[in-house]
């Protein structure tokens, strides 16, 4: 029984990597800096969060930080905001459409997603 539980941790272990090493890998980070800035994709993601994801007051939050308006943070919770947009913004008189008004593959909704996680400040 422990071998069998030490197994399945082993093989959770594993899937979990293979979920987040591709999001970290510098060229997934690079085309999603482009999909944020516009240059690819066909998304506006720049024009209400800042072309440095600070942030612009009444529009969009800042991306950098640890505060999350809608959720968690997680690579799965910054995927979904990208796919589905948020319809009622808590802080903002704007929605966020699905896929930043673009036109994105599912690539580049991962680098996109990859991006604005390379943005926050690593924890102490």
């Amino acid at each position: 029984m422990l071998t069998r539980l030490a197994g399945l941790v082993a093989v959770l272990g594993i899937l979990a990597a293979a979920i987040v090493i591709p999001q970290q890998d510098p060229a997934t980070i690079a085309l999603g800096k482009k999909v944020f800035e516009g240059k690819a994709g066909g998304a506006i993601c720049f024009t209400c969060h800042g072309m440095n994801a600070k942030g612009t007051p009444g529009l969009g939050p800042d991306l950098t930080d640890d505060s999350w308006l809608h959720g968690d943070g997680s690579i799965a919770f910054v995927d979904s905001i990208v796919r589905n947009g948020v319809a009622r913004p808590k802080q903002s008189a704007a929605p966020m459409p699905p896929k930043g008004g673009g036109n994105l593959d599912d690539e580049q909704v991962k680098a996109v997603v990859a991006y604005v996680q390379s943005l926050r400040k690593p924890r102490a």
